[in-house]
């Protein structure tokens, strides 16, 4: 029961737009103020792991190979996505009434990327996800930093557009943040807020339950 009333707050970005950066400022702005919220959580990233260890094996048989040399499949992404939304579920089961998940089971994008095509495995997952609110970080006045494991700069408008276009094309709520980092900040904390100050709506008890 407790994982279902945890309010899940997904931070989701193109490549280096500081989508870490955000979860894990936004659980520490959250902890900070205590008592309840002193052990707000943030969940990594677990396509990102999964993609340094894919390359890490890539190189130790090709030393000179490039991430854009790695291979990629439809089953890793319907993978990666079941184990972020499996993290995102164990996390929220403890914890304060809040979690930051750094990005999502939105893996159909990526999957586009990747494969050139859709996979409704991926869709099925993402919808599956019980999250409030998404935070898009915009590409604009954020450097890219080449960690090895990025495609590079010139693909960062067209994912933040393809991210936008995903969110709104299935009503989900979702604000673009943008500016500097304290900026972003401030706008997402003021964002989550909003949102823990709704109350809560339920459905109707099943027959013979009520």
């Amino acid at each position: 029961m407790r994982a279902a009333l945890t309010r899940r707050v997904v931070v989701v970005g193109a490549e280096s737009t500081g989508t870490t950066t955000m979860a894990r400022a936004l659980a520490e702005r959250f902890r900070a103020r205590g008592g309840v919220w002193a052990d707000t959580r943030w969940v990594p990233e677990y396509g990102r792991r999964y993609s340094a260890e894919k390359f890490a094996r890539l190189r130790a048989t090709r030393p000179g190979a490039g991430f854009a040399e790695v291979p990629w499949h439809s089953d890793e992404f319907v993978a990666v996505a079941e184990r972020q939304l499996a993290d995102d579920d164990a996390a929220a089961r403890t914890g304060s009434p809040v979690l930051f998940c750094d990005t999502d089971a939105l893996a159909t994008v990526w999957h586009e990327r990747y494969t050139g095509h859709r996979d409704p495995r991926v869709a099925e997952i993402a919808a599956r996800g019980s999250h409030d609110l998404w935070l898009l970080t915009g590409h604009t006045g954020v450097p890219f930093e080449d960690d090895g494991l990025r495609d590079g700069p010139h693909l960062r408008a067209w994912m933040t557009g393809r991210l936008r276009a995903e969110l709104t094309a299935r009503h989900l709520p979702h604000l673009l943040i943008t500016g500097g980092h304290h900026e972003r900040l401030r706008r997402a904390v003021a964002a989550v807020d909003e949102l823990l100050s709704r109350p809560w709506h339920f459905t109707d008890p099943l027959p013979g339950r009520g």
